[in-house]
């Protein structure tokens, strides 16, 4: 069912674009895309499919490409005129999916490609905030370098900060608190990074920020 939702969705997106190709081969280039397989896309695109078709959850080409850390097919994309800061459904886009999944080096080429390092979802989330859940250090430190806010927060006023303490993410705790991150903040709730480590026991992370108080 869920797959038939989707090609519908698909269909509805070709009769709307008066698009000449045909479902099949739109098949056939996210399956080349989600299997990394670079000359299949390359090819496609070269016989027209549009590099900024979406799936039916919303996902272009490039979110999918990022997500799964595929760095060529990203350029190729890219090079075919995909749009680096489309969203999904769920207001994602391909460098947020890249860094919550770990992939240091899309997210260094979706930067210099010009990707928007503050975007965020309706809930707030912004890929700093997607690097800090995941606990992936360097890339958060990447997006600092590129003018990701430290303080970024959710619609909840849940932090970077926060999000790495509460998972136990001791080193990416220790590169936000040395870009100087709040960690007197608290979020609707009233919770803080220091309340969300000590609640999940994280008593290192605990000890870094009772060391960074004033």
């Amino acid at each position: 069912m869920t797959a038939m939702i989707g090609r519908l969705a698909i269909l509805f997106i070709l009769i709307a674009s008066n698009s000449a190709y045909s479902i099949e081969l739109i098949d056939d280039f996210y399956t080349a895309i989600n299997l990394g397989d670079a000359g299949t896309v390359k090819e496609l695109l070269a016989r027209g499919v549009d590099a900024n078709i979406m799936n039916g959850d919303g996902n272009t080409a490039l979110i999918i490409a990022a997500r799964e850390g595929n760095v060529e097919i990203v350029k190729l994309l890219r090079q075919a005129g995909a749009r680096l800061n489309s969203k999904n459904r769920l207001g994602e886009t391909a460098i947020m999916l890249a860094a919550f999944e770990g992939h240091g080096q899309v997210v260094a080429t979706l930067i210099a490609m010009g990707a928007d390092v503050s975007q965020a979802t309706p809930q707030g989330w912004t890929p700093l905030l997607y690097a800090a859940f995941s606990g992936f250090s360097p890339i958060v430190r990447q997006l600092l370098n590129n003018g990701g806010d430290v303080d970024a927060a959710t619609r909840n006023g849940t932090t970077a900060l926060m999000l790495a303490a509460k998972n136990g993410h001791i080193k990416v705790v220790k590169v936000l608190l040395e870009w100087h991150a709040d960690a007197r903040k608290a979020n609707a709730s009233g919770a803080t990074a220091l309340s969300w480590a000590l609640e999940n026991g994280n008593t290192d992370i605990g000890e870094l920020l009772e060391a960074d108080k004033p």
